[in-house]
């Protein structure tokens, strides 16, 4: 999925989180010297990091003959990753404010490398999934550390274009995995991924050692500050709106990661394979990015919410049904996933502005958005073994769109109850 922060809106969130009094004791912070390279090197560490998410997808189908997977297996696999933010989402930044933005960045990367070389080793579905979930935690330290340090090393002139290139890391990575991965298999087996991951980490671990700065130490929260930590989260899970629009984000969510984790096998089983399959499910995972751009445009122009998101979930529910249900050509499927995915990209950036919107104070938006994201990532948890438990049920992809035209409905209601509550608190 993508981390939409184009719009505005969104950039002033990150704004708000970032502040030294949600990270760090601004007292305790040391000077440093705003530079551009080192903000594009904290990027490249997220877009290293994010590697790992999507370096299963392409090698699902040799996994599946290698270990003999079930589709409920793979869909494991694709979701176990998504336990630390789906748990800790909430709370993980107390742990990264202890240790320092760098530190943890430094030592999820290199968690991260460690689980992908053990992980090339695994012989079994077991020991696969013990370290999807390792690197899942490791991801976790790295991407809620980033943001913050992009904004205290990054010159102020180009801090809005950090944060925005910062919310680009995951479709980077999904694109680059996707397409180099599927063409890799060609010349090697799945475990060449998950060590040539492991290299990439371990090498931005080590430019960020040498040349991103440091920017403070890390800061033990005093006790006020987990009593007003405390009193932040009871405010805004007391209330109907956040839940709104977490419980929304993640009927998005849970359909767009399944069927575009599940491609590479949809393509397989239609005779596509190598470089070719690789090209088509890295098009369409990219293309989410341009819903994303075009709702930030259409939100600055007034344009209104619930429009977008209707566009998105009917488009999705529409474009699901003539991928899965019709029995289509896999060019006529390729592009109706296309499609479902690059209007699906409406809903990440509209739902953040939404966020913003009905959380109960500025000072509950980092809450607000922890809370976005622990939404998120059940959703990235729960669509793929959903799906894979349905195809496995039915014996075929056929009934896959009744599945995410259900969450599609749900996304619909949902937006409605949502955006008359924003139009109500405006």
């Amino acid at each position: 999925m993508v981390d939409t922060l184009h719009h505005p809106t969104i950039i002033r969130v990150m704004d708000i989180i970032t502040q030294e009094r949600y990270v760090s004791a601004s007292h305790q912070e040391q000077q440093v010297t705003p530079s551009a390279t080192q903000a594009f090197i904290v990027f490249l560490a997220g877009v290293s990091a994010a590697l790992h998410i999507w370096k299963l997808p392409p090698a699902l189908p040799v996994l599946q003959e290698t270990l003999e997977l079930s589709l409920s297996q793979a869909g494991w696999l694709i979701s176990v990753f998504q336990l630390a933010g789906m748990l800790l989402g909430l709370v993980f930044g107390l742990f990264v404010q202890r240790i320092g933005q760098k530190q943890s960045i430094l030592i999820g990367l290199c968690v991260l490398s460690a689980a992908s070389f053990a992980g090339a080793t695994a012989s079994g579905i077991a020991t696969l999934l013990v370290f999807r979930i390792i690197e899942g935690f490791a991801l976790l330290m790295v991407t809620m550390s980033a943001p913050a340090l992009i904004k205290h090393i990054a010159p102020k002139a180009r801090l809005s274009f950090f944060v925005a290139l910062w919310s680009a890391y995951i479709p980077t990575a999904t694109v680059f995995a996707l397409f180099a991965g599927a063409s890799m298999l060609n010349y090697f087996d799945w475990s060449a991924l998950w060590t040539g991951s492991g290299i990439i980490t371990l090498m931005m671990a080590l430019l960020v050692w040498r040349m991103v700065k440091e920017n403070g130490s890390g800061h033990t929260p005093g006790h006020n500050q987990l009593h007003q930590a405390w009193l932040s989260i009871k405010q805004t899970l007391t209330v109907k709106e956040p839940w709104l629009v977490a419980v929304t984000f993640s009927m998005y969510t849970s359909q767009w990661v399944a069927i575009i984790s599940f491609l590479p096998i949809i393509y397989r089983e239609a005779g596509i394979s190598g470089a070719l399959m690789g090209t088509f499910t890295a098009i369409a995972a990219g293309v989410n990015i341009v819903g994303n751009l075009l709702a930030g445009k259409l939100l600055q122009q007034k344009v209104s919410a619930n429009l977008l998101l209707n566009i998105a979930f009917i488009t999705m529910i529409v474009s699901a049904f003539v991928a899965f249900g019709l029995n289509s050509s896999p060019w006529t499927q390729f592009i109706a996933i296309t499609l479902f995915s690059a209007a699906g990209g409406l809903a990440p950036a509209t739902l953040f502005n939404l966020a913003v919107k009905v959380t109960p104070s500025a000072q509950n938006i980092p809450v607000t958005i922890g809370w976005l994201q622990q939404w998120i990532s059940f959703g990235q948890f729960a669509g793929p073994i959903i799906v894979a438990l349905l195809v496995d049920y039915t014996q075929g992809w056929r009934s896959v769109w009744l599945l995410t035209g259900a969450w599609g409905a749900l996304g619909i209601i949902l937006s409605y109850l949502l955006c008359r509550t924003a139009a109500v608190k405006s």
